[in-house]
Parts: structure tokens; C-alpha cells; sequence
């Protein structure tokens, strides 16, 4: 074999390495094979995020725990429901024990009609639960109604009323409260599916409510009563205009931070025909939808489009959209699921949207989203779903890929997300503040007792501020778990990109319930842990804060140690000459003839 060859083979070696070194999945899911990813959440309050999922033909409950090393995902608790079918689930705390519970939709005998049914939880077993408490029509979505700390339901009733179902501390089936009808727009049902939410909209700290109806959209503003409990007001429609006349399908919204000017913007995924030929993204800017005219034509020239509405399939019963900072630059991607058009059998695919600048777009919007036909290879094909989470705890984005074989069996796969630079993040994860002293003790690892503060909150907002190395300020806002039903798979905390910016978070604002708390010069690269407790009083919130070393510093170490080696190595072998020198001159000296000794 030549020279030539050789390095031919080398670099074909390196390649193969470093296109497989983002495939994961047997260091996450290990021997799990078959699943549906179903929700993500804290179970066990250990700071880490678990997966629920939904295995055995959509008959099994199983919760697989976050873990600090190979395999990180283990096999945790699990519910079997013979007979029936588990259509969603919804992690929460129902009861106000500080423990995370569980809520599991059943498919109930009518079309769109399931069986709500909450088994409680204590962070290492579930208490499995046999007889539902209420059925709804359509999925459910969490809240927390009253400002208590224990999670809520919305939806629609058997009879087609909007309906709260408010939950109590001593798990008797939730009472029921209907919501008023907006004025002059009655008969106007839910849509099912649905991309209601629950999320502060106006900038109150004060969540409020976004529903998704058969013509339109309604935002509901949260207001504070006299009685403090919390409710909704009617406030506004945002009509969906599509093209034209013919068939269109409008997707679940997402709501991000589109260009980082600390509001909320709502991003919906649609395509016109049948066949979703003509597809793209809007963008609302506090005015009006705009079409960012997303560019689906690959390098190849192949034009991919939005996979249309499958019923009979969990990830494609509605175009969805998931959203993340993949690449930590402070614009939030998205997730989104193609499929080719004009081609004899098309393969759904899962690609990255990235946030980029736009030159071409509306005069009202200045960024749009280009597909990244790339980032995701090859472990993209045949999927039918993406989301993102953490598998390292390190503030990266990483994705979890939902596969979809022949016989209809779902697998999920992990892709590492191997950032080629270092960039800076803010982790922030708000909890109830709701503490119970019967909760099994936990420790450090240097002993200290560790004190649990609740379960994930929806709802809370966070918004932040910092200086860029061009001495810009740049801004961002969140909002943890606005929605939970229909497969939103969002993450129990939010992940802010800085960009290559090493400054301190100028500031933080935590809010929820219309109070918030501000925290100045936060160190980046860091996870920050909120306890709104109590609530009243903002002044009193907690926050732990735990720094995880960048990049750059962990390279800075390893330079250091590499050198502080280098110099003890010259040294030895100076000190090994000077010896063997020292030697050698001894052993001349005895030697020698001493001519003084005749």
C-alpha cells in the first residue's frame, strides 16, 4: 500500500469517526429500543430531566431517570394499562405534596374523548391509578388557575364547555369551573388538535391564556381579583388569514423570542394543498402574521415541504415545530419534520431550522429561518419527530430523534450536539417553592443535606439582559412550559445562548402570579435554580446558582497541565544528565594517577 493510500485511509477513518461520534444512543437509551417520547420532567428532584414515555404498543407508562453517566437514561417506575390506550402525558404536581405526579389521557369509546387519570407520585414509585377522574374532549392543557402551586387542567368538556378543573391538596377529583365565553363570539368550540398555552403575553409577569379555535385565535389576560385568585379576561382575537381559497393546514404554535426584543412572538408552522406543496412559517410582530418564506429547496434541488396532518399518527396529528438555541447564539431554532415532494417514495426527514439574519424579509421582521440541510446527518432520515434536551448537563442542546420503522414501532435516537466553538449559556429552572418534610432525605455529595423546593412550574417568565463583545446590549425573554399537550415536548427549564460573550448577565428577571425578583451580574456558563417562595413576597425568592466550566476554561486547564508536565519533564531530564555527568566525573577522578603519592 502506498503512501498515498494511507493517508487516503486515514482521513476516510476520521471522517467516519467524526460523522458517528454524534450518534449517541446506545450512552442514552443503552437497550432501549422501542418507545414514544411523551414528556420531559423532574420526577425524582434530583436537578437532572427525566423522559416519560409511552412503550408496549401505547399500553406502558415508563419514566426513564436522567443520570450523571453511561447509560444516561435508567429504567425507572412504571404503570400498565391493559385494555387501553395512553394517548399523552403530562408531568405536574396535582396534589401539593412538593412530589412530581403524573397525568396519563386514555383514548376513551368516543372519537377525541379521554379518560384523565393522575397517578401519584414520590419521587422513587408511582401509585398507579385505576379509575379516571374526569373525561375531556381533546387533550387537556396544564395551568395553575389560583396561584396555588399545584397544577391545573383546561380544556373542553363531554359537552363541549371550556372548563377549568382545579386540583387540591387532598387528591379529590378536581372541581370543575367554566370559563365565560368571549363576548359576541359564542359557538366558536376549541380546535382539536390545539396549540392552547399558558404564558405571559403583555409582559405583566401574569400569565395568561392563548387559544387556538376553529377560526382564529384568542388571547385571554390574566388578572388579579380581589379574592387573589387568578383568572382570565377576554382581550383579543388574532385572525389566521391563509392564501387563497383552497385547502390549508395550520400547524401548533410555538412561542420564542424571535429576535430577541424581550416578547414573546408567536411562530405557527402552515402549507397550502393537500399535500402541503406551498409550505412556510409566520411570525406575528404585535400587528399581523408575517411570511418569512422559508427557502425548502435543498442543494440538490429537491423541494421538501411540511409532512400534512396524519390522524393515526402521535407526532403527525398536526404540523409541529419545537424550538431550542441549538447553537447557543441567543436566537431560538427550530425542529421541524419534511418530507420531499415529487418523489416516488418520499422519507420524512428532521432538520434544523436556524435563526439567521434576513435581508429580504417584511420591513417589520429582520431575521427568518434557513434550513440546515446538514446539521442532523445522517441520523435525521426516517424520523418522524425531533426534540431538543440535555443529555450532558452542560447548557448544549442536544436532540432526541424519534424513529418510525415499517411495522409503525417508534424508536428514539440521541444526537450529541458538537459545537465547533465556545459559546456561553444561562440555565434557568423555576420551581413551586412548595416544600414537604415527608420527602425521603437527600445528601450531596459531600454530605450536606439537599433540600427539594417542588416540582416544574408552567407559566413562569424570564427575561434577561447582558452586553455583547461589541459593547451592544442584547436582551432575551422566555417562558418555562407554556404548553403540555399534544406532543409539544418542551424542556421544564430554559436555556439562554450568549453567544461568545464571556460578560456577566447584567441582569435576570424571574416573574409569575404579577410579582417578579431581579438578580444582578450572574456569572455565565451558569444553572440558576428559582424557589418564588413565597410568593407575595419577591424579595424572599431563592435562587442556587451552580457554574458549569466552559469550554475555553476546561482547554485553558488542560494547556496549563500540559505545560506544568512539559517543564517537569525537562527538568528530570536535566536533573538525569546532571547525575550521569556528576558519574562519570567521580569515576575519572579515582582513576587518575596521583603523582603527589610517590
Amino acid at each position: 500500500m502506498t503512501r498515498c493510500s494511507l493517508v487516503l485511509l486515514g482521513l476516510l477513518l476520521a471522517l467516519g469517526n467524526r460523522v458517528n461520534a454524534s450518534d449517541i444512543t446506545d450512552k442514552v437509551f443503552e437497550n432501549i429500543k422501542e418507545g414514544i417520547v411523551a414528556a420531559f420532567g423532574d420526577f425524582n428532584s434530583d436537578e437532572l430531566t427525566d423522559v416519560f414515555v409511552i412503550r408496549d404498543n401505547m399500553k406502558t407508562l415508563q419514566i426513564l431517570y436522567g443520570h450523571y453517566t453511561e447509560p444516561l437514561l435508567i429504567v425507572g417506575p412504571y404503570c400498565q394499562y391493559d385494555g387501553k390506550t395512553i394517548v399523552s402525558v403530562i408531568p405536574g404536581d396535582f396534589d401539593g405534596d412538593a412530589q412530581m405526579d403524573v397525568l396519563v389521557n386514555l383514548k376513551g369509546s368516543n372519537e377525541d374523548t379521554y379518560e384523565v387519570h393522575i397517578n401519584w407520585g414520590n419521587t422513587t414509585e408511582l401509585n398507579c391509578s385505576k379509575k379516571s377522574l374526569f373525561t375531556s374532549k381533546g387533550e387537556v392543557m396544564a395551568l395553575d388557575f389560583n396561584r396555588d402551586m399545584i397544577i391545573d387542567l383546561f380544556g373542553l368538556d363531554t359537552n363541549d364547555l371550556r372548563t377549568f378543573w382545579i386540583f387540591n391538596s387532598n387528591r379529590l377529583p378536581p372541581e370543575p369551573t367554566h370559563q365565560a365565553e368571549p363576548p359576541g363570539l359564542s359557538g366558536n368550540s376549541l380546535s382539536i388538535p390545539n396549540a392552547n398555552a399558558y404564558l405571559d403575553l403583555n409582559g405583566d409577569f401574569l400569565a395568561d391564556l392563548f387559544l387556538q379555535t376553529q377560526n382564529y385565535f384568542e388571547v385571554w389576560y390574566g388578572i388579579n381579583e380581589s379574592d387573589k385568585q387568578e383568572n382570565f379576561r377576554y382581550q383579543k382575537q388574532i385572525k389566521f388569514q391563509p392564501i387563497g381559497d383552497g385547502v390549508y393546514h395550520i400547524g401548533q404554535a410555538v412561542f420564542m423570542d424571535f429576535e430577541l426584543k424581550g416578547v414573546q412572538n408567536i411562530v405557527v408552522p402552515f402549507c397550502i394543498h393537500a399535500n402541503c406543496r406551498n409550505s412556510s412559517i409566520l411570525v406575528h410582530d404585535g400587528q399581523d402574521f408575517r411570511n418569512l418564506h422559508v427557502n425548502f429547496r435543498d442543494p440538490q434541488g429537491i423541494s421538501w415541504a411540511f409532512v400534512p396532518p396524519v390522524s393515526d399518527d402521535v407526532y403527525l396529528r398536526t404540523i409541529t415545530a419545537r424550538s431550542g438555541d441549538f447553537n447557543l447564539d441567543g436566537y431560538p431554532d427550530l425542529l421541524v419534520t419534511l418530507q420531499p415532494l415529487n418523489v416516488g417514495k418520499p422519507v420524512m426527514q428532521t432538520f434544523l431550522l436556524e435563526n439567521v439574519p434576513c435581508t429580504t424579509c417584511h420591513k417589520q421582521l429582520k431575521r427568518t429561518f434557513e434550513v440546515r440541510w446538514g446539521a442532523l446527518s445522517p441520523m435525521g432520515n426516517n424520523t418522524v419527530a425531533g426534540a431538543f434536551y440535555d443529555f450532558y448537563q452542560d447548557g448544549v442542546l442536544d436532540v432526541i430523534l424519534i424513529r418510525k420503522d415499517a411495522k409503525g414501532k417508534y424508536q428514539p435516537l440521541a444526537f450529541l450536539n458538537t459545537l465547533d466553538y465556545d459559546a456561553n449559556f444561562v440555565k434557568v429552572i423555576v420551581l413551586t417553592g412548595l416544600d414537604n418534610k415527608q420527602n425521603p432525605e437527600r445528601r450531596t455529595p459531600l454530605g450536606r443535606k439537599k433540600r427539594t423546593y417542588g416540582t416544574n412550574l408552567p407559566g413562569p417568565r424570564i427575561t434577561y439582559s447582558t452586553t455583547t463583545q461589541d459593547g451592544d446590549q442584547q436582551c432575551g425573554s422566555s417562558v418555562q412550559l407554556p404548553q403540555a399537550s399534544y406532543f409539544a415536548l418542551q424542556l421544564p427549564y430554559t436555556c439562554f445562548g450568549l453567544g461568545r460573550t464571556p460578560n456577566f448577565v447584567d441582569q435576570l428577571t424571574v416573574g409569575l402570579g404579577g410579582k417578579w425578583h431581579n438578580w444582578t451580574q450572574l456569572i455565565p456558563n451558569s444553572q440558576m435554580i428559582v424557589v418564588p417562595k413565597p410568593l407575595d413576597e419577591p424579595s424572599r425568592w431563592k435562587a442556587q446558582l451552580f457554574v458549569t466550566p466552559s469550554k475555553l476554561i476546561l482547554m485553558s486547564v488542560v494547556a496549563l497541565g500540559g505545560t506544568c508536565l512539559v517543564i517537569v519533564f525537562i527538568i528530570l531530564v536535566l536533573y538525569i544528565k546532571e547525575k550521569r555527568e556528576d558519574k562519570q566525573e567521580r569515576l575519572q577522578e579515582s582513576h587518575k594517577f596521583h603523582f603527589d603519592a610517590m
